[in-house]
């Protein structure tokens, strides 16, 4: 029976580092410990010296610091079926001790086979060139699906990074190298076509924004000249009205000096006109002579418009 007890003292476990039997075990900062009594009733053991009787009693150290765990040259699959290489690193950290040393055999290797098989399932759901230009994306569902797996123990991830992803080998690297080339071709091919959309496009736009502009030029000049013409109108209208009513003021006056006449101060008027004319054509450089049709009218007008005159005067 003793010999028994003996042999099962002397298992190690595997997240306890392998220390001399003694009545005193050391926890040192940054770790935590349970002890346990025949293999049951844990007790906390914070940093500092504990007693650990032999035989009696089991120590399970716990690293509580941030540790890191290489993945290398993990082989897996695309989402579009290219077989490639990678290597990883994902960091983690024991937040609950007791659920690290009594939840899980050996938290550290359980760790390493979530990761590596999250990582190759992960790594399928994304195609070749989706992981060669954001890596980013997979280094973040690969962190989200670790720290759910392993968060029941106690463990929490902190982070994930692909460190090194390629081809599985020389030939499917040439394959994809043809693939990329004919990729290229194909996005160059494409984005000549849209510049040359894009070139119609702006030829279109512009042959409509001149044919509108040159409707709204035709538009504005036609309002410009009815406005002038308007203007003019108006102008025309004002001064005919003006000249009528000074005509018609003019009128009232000579009627009155000639005893509210009217006919005769027509004639008067229509008289004063003509020794205007009369005088305009004197006066002009190339006229010398007038000719009067009726002499007797032009004779009489001009005789009134003088008596008028001397009248006024």
């Amino acid at each position: 029976m003793f010999k028994n007890v003996f042999r099962l003292s002397t298992i190690v476990r595997p997240i306890q580092h392998e220390q001399k039997r003694s009545f005193l075990t050391i926890i040192n900062q940054g770790f935590e410990g349970y002890r346990t009594t025949f293999g049951k009733n844990p007790v906390h053991l914070k940093p500092g010296l504990s007693l650990s009787i032999p035989i009696l009693h089991d120590v399970q150290k716990v690293d509580m610091r941030e540790a890191g765990m290489n993945v290398d040259k993990i082989d897996a699959y695309t989402k579009d079926n290219v077989p490639v290489q990678l290597s990883a690193v994902l960091f983690y950290q024991v937040k609950n001790a007791y659920k690290a040393c009594f939840d899980v055999t050996d938290y550290h290797s359980s760790i390493r086979s979530v990761g590596t098989s999250s990582l190759r399932s992960i790594v399928g759901q994304f195609e070749y060139d989706q992981i060669i230009g954001d890596r980013n994306k997979i280094n973040k569902e690969w962190l989200l699906v670790v720290g759910d797996s392993i968060e029941h123990w106690g463990i929490q991830t902190t982070k994930a990074e692909i460190q090194s992803f390629g081809p599985l080998d020389a030939s499917v690297a040439k394959t994809l190298e043809k693939q990329m080339d004919a990729e290229r071709d194909r996005r160059q091919q494409e984005l000549n076509t849209r510049a040359k959309i894009n070139i119609s496009e702006g030829e279109k736009q512009s042959t409509i924004l001149q044919s509108e502009g040159s409707l709204v030029a035709a538009k504005n000049l036609a309002d410009a000249n009815f406005l002038t013409m308007q203007r003019q109108a108006e102008g025309q209208k004002y001064s005919i009205e003006q000249e009528t009513l000074a005509l018609t003021e003019q009128l009232q006056a000579i009627s009155k000096q000639l005893n509210n006449d009217h006919h005769l101060a027509i004639q008067y008027l229509l008289a004063r006109k003509r020794f205007d004319e009369l005088q305009a054509i004197a006066n002009g450089k190339n006229n010398s002579t007038y000719f009067i049709n009726n002499q007797t009218e032009g004779i009489h007008s001009m005789k009134m418009f003088t008596d008028l005159m001397k009248k006024d005067s």
